[in-house]
């Protein structure tokens, strides 16, 4: 009849702790100089109790790292699952519920606080919240320090939410493990990874002894026996049919056999249908009449009897029924303890038994499976000369060769400054071709000097405020931006806690009901009633970066109440601007404010107006929204990109692309190439005459803006060489050769035919710091 049991591992000399199964190397002189460069670390993904392959493999990563690392400080982030929390060992310090977005962005807070030197997470769609995960991405793109991530999973023709996390999991992670070749050609192939960030890493897999399986067989209740072995939980994908067919033919020859099916039936089947499946497979080795020869242990093995298991197993076989796994830990594993084995060609099986490592058989082959299995069985030679292949190929996988990989590369990526800065969505890893003045923060001592205990100032005679134009909302929103944008990884200070509530106050007086009044004197009166549809959606643009910033919980929280107040209103702001505007802010919005239904809703609504402009207003040469250009024109390109990507509409992507393409040739110089923004003195022309002067930051800021949203979300590099080229006007590559920069963080209002404009003004000085921010948090 058919066994079911529930064994445990037996004498005590074939107990092994983790520490003596993952990492038994003696440290190597190699690691010994990287080790020193990691002080602090942090590993992110499942952890035990939670019963998964990824718990357990995220659990055997950190034991072998923190062994690799015996002086280093670690943080162990488990998630958790809806289902609730887990009895964790102490190790764990963090537990993260999967669905709670501003639980990720704490964490994020938190690392950074702490002085961590590298994460290392374990990635697998599934684990993290949001559409395809896309909470995870909350933390990495805030961290200061460089993300090592593993991909457990690389989807060949993913979704259009899991191509989308991805492209920005690729973004954030300066590194990107996989553990197989297969894995690398679909990140180059695919997702346009360059090989520089691909590093392939084998899983993980103990270190034991080549040695005779009988002893093992005796405390499973095989002795005397040849065995069959899968693994894992249990579920309809791996094929375990393909092997029961198979038992009649291998019978004939092999009449002492049997067959282990090991693992509890997968929770989500469980939670479904209960044991229906598991009871099929009973029933269909009743019908065969091979039920004497299967015993099923129905439970989830931790890796000490895993390991004992697999040494009792003569042939290890992984008949699964599709090709899209990436890896496999249990293949890993028996490979590495010499385990013969035969499986059909999912990506990992038909890379690791290449060359007569392993077999493969076709997928559902059970007459293919029954023959080599049988001729195995059957010539202990033959058996034997396979274990040995198998036991040498799997010498790159032991833990104390993975740990030296995976501390060897984060070190490396310590040293070259491989940061994953910033808190705006999609950030790669550094540029290829870092610039000197983007190494440095910009000082805060202008915005200091700008600012008093109501606000900043709006203008500024030569290096001072200007007392007589007093303020304006358009300058203390984007000041707030400024703070919102660099909290968490740009070092904090008193000083910009404060300014952070001042610049909120004004905002927060500013708002009528309606809209948002814009110009206040130094008396600290309303000049206006309202102001300009632009100035108003600007403004609600800080509010949803304060809403998704690290800043404290208050001003969260006030943010998001007046964002949900204002929203509605924004309905009556019909400029071109501010509609593109919108565009970008209700997409940042998306998961923090709003209803995700009405916001799309809108944004389809708006980008059909933006269209409608562009189609208006194009003749021949002229492809533009507008008759003529004016300020803040990659406002309107950006919007329509940003509303494809939200809306998955291709088309309207690539029209925001082709408008931008347009919009840069104007904004090139023809004779030396450098970035020349749309100055003042063209605003009136119809775009007929390139004239030069007056060049204003604002322009600069909203065409870098733009290029690094075309860049994320198209992935053509040619605009971030682009971003780069906007960004390089401050600091001299523009028609005068002059840097506009100041030491003290300052910035002059522009370039005339003279030269610099002496004064520095609020919006230049804002426009320069919310630039580089861009430029760090992009790359």
């Amino acid at each position: 009849m058919l066994q079911e049991q529930t064994v445990g591992v037996g004498s005590s000399d074939m107990t092994f702790e983790l520490a003596d199964v993952a990492v038994v190397a003696p440290q190597s002189s190699q690691r010994a100089q990287s080790a020193p460069k990691i002080r602090r670390a942090a590993i992110m993904g499942n952890f035990p109790p939670r019963m998964c392959g990824l718990a357990t493999f995220t659990r055997d990563m950190y034991a072998c790292l923190s062994r690799a690392l015996p002086k280093a400080g670690w943080r162990v982030v488990a998630m958790n699952d809806p289902n609730g929390a887990y009895d964790y060992p102490d190790v764990v310090t963090d537990q993260i519920p999967q669905n709670d977005p501003d639980a990720y962005r704490r964490l994020a807070a938190s690392l950074n606080a702490d002085g961590i030197d590298v994460m290392f997470v374990q990635h697998e769609f599934g684990i993290f919240g949001g559409p395809a995960g896309e909470y995870l991405i909350e933390c990495l793109e805030r961290l200061n320090m460089p993300v090592v991530t593993t991909l457990h999973t690389v989807l060949e023709t993913p979704n259009d939410d899991q191509k989308r996390v991805m492209a920005a999991l690729i973004r954030v992670s300066s590194t990107l493990i996989t553990m197989a070749e297969r894995g690398a050609k679909i990140l180059r192939e695919v997702y346009k990874v360059p090989d520089a960030q691909i590093l392939v890493v084998p899983h993980g897999a103990p270190s034991r002894p080549l040695g005779d399986t009988e002893r093992f067989k005796e405390v499973f209740g095989v002795g005397g026996q040849k065995t069959l072995m899968t693994f894992g939980l249990l579920s309809p994908n791996k094929g375990i049919e393909t092997i029961i067919r198979a038992l009649p033919d291998i019978l004939d020859s092999t009449p002492d056999l049997s067959y282990l099916i090991v693992g509890a039936t997968h929770p989500h089947l469980v939670a479904s249908q209960g044991e229906a499946y598991r009871d099929s497979l009973m029933d269909m080795a009743r019908q065969l009449g091979v039920e004497d020869h299967i015993v099923f242990v129905n439970r989830f093995m931790d890796d000490a009897e895993l390991i004992d298991i697999l040494q009792a197993t003569d042939i290890y076989v992984t008949p699964y029924l599709t090709e899209t796994q990436i890896t496999s830990g249990t293949l890993s594993y028996a490979l590495a303890l010499g385990r013969p084995v035969v499986s059909t060609p999912y990506w990992h099986a038909a890379e690791a038994l290449a060359d007569g490592v392993g077999i493969i058989c076709p997928f559902e082959d059970s007459a293919a499976f029954a023959r080599e299995i049988s001729n195995l069985l059957t010539s202990d030679e033959h058996r034997a000369a396979m274990s040995q292949r198998a036991y040498d190929y799997a010498r790159p996988s032991r833990w104390s060769a993975v740990a030296d990989s995976y501390v060897n590369r984060a070190a490396a990526d310590i040293d070259t400054g491989k940061i994953a800065a910033g808190n705006i969505a999609g950030r790669p890893v550094k540029p290829e071709r870092p610039r000197d003045y983007l190494t440095h923060p910009p000082s805060w001592e202008a915005i200091e000097r700008m600012s008093d205990d109501c606000g900043i100032f709006q203008h500024g005679k030569f290096r001072l405020a200007d007392r007589n134009h007093g303020y304006c909302t358009d300058d203390n929103c984007r000041a707030l931006s400024l703070i919102a944008l660099q909290s968490g990884w740009v070092e904090e200070s008193a000083t910009r806690d404060r300014l952070a509530y001042t610049y909120a106050a004004f905002v927060n007086h500013a708002w009528t009901g309606e809209r948002f009044r814009n110009f206040m004197d130094y008396g600290r009166h309303w000049l206006d009633d309202g102001g300009s549809d632009d100035c108003c959606a600007r403004t609600l643009e800080s509010l949803i970066d304060t809403v998704r910033s690290n800043l404290p919980d208050d001003l969260r929280l006030w943010a998001k109440e007046l964002a949900q107040r204002v929203i509605p209103q924004s309905e009556n702001w019909t400029s071109q601007r501010s509609r593109a505007i919108l565009i970008r802010v209700l997409s940042r919005a998306l998961g923090h404010v709003g209803d995700e239904a009405d916001i799309r809703t809108r944004i389809r609504e708006l980008s059909r107006l933006l269209r409608n402009g562009l189609s208006d207003h194009s003749d021949g040469g002229h492809a533009w929204f507008e008759p003529a250009l004016s300020y803040d024109n990659a406002r309107l390109p950006e919007g329509l990109i940003l509303a494809g990507e939200t809306l998955r509409d291709q088309s309207l992507i690539d029209e925001g692309a082709d408008t931008l393409s347009w919009l840069m040739a104007q904004q090139t110089c023809t004779q030396g190439g450098h970035f020349r923004p749309v100055p003042t003195s063209r605003f009136d022309q119809g775009g007929q005459t390139v004239a030069l002067f007056d060049q204003q930051s604002l322009e600069v800021q909203a065409t870098l803006n733009a290029c690094l949203t075309a860049w994320r979300v198209t992935q053509d590099t040619r605009w971030k060489d682009e971003a780069f080229r906007a960004f390089a006007w401050f600091h001299g590559e523009n028609d005068h050769g002059l840097s506009l920069i100041t030491a003290d963080g300052g910035c002059f209002d522009g370039l005339t035919p003279e030269g610099c404009n002496q004064n520095q003004g609020a919006e230049s000085l804002l426009a320069y710091h919310l630039s580089w921010t861009a430029m760090m948090a992009n790359l």
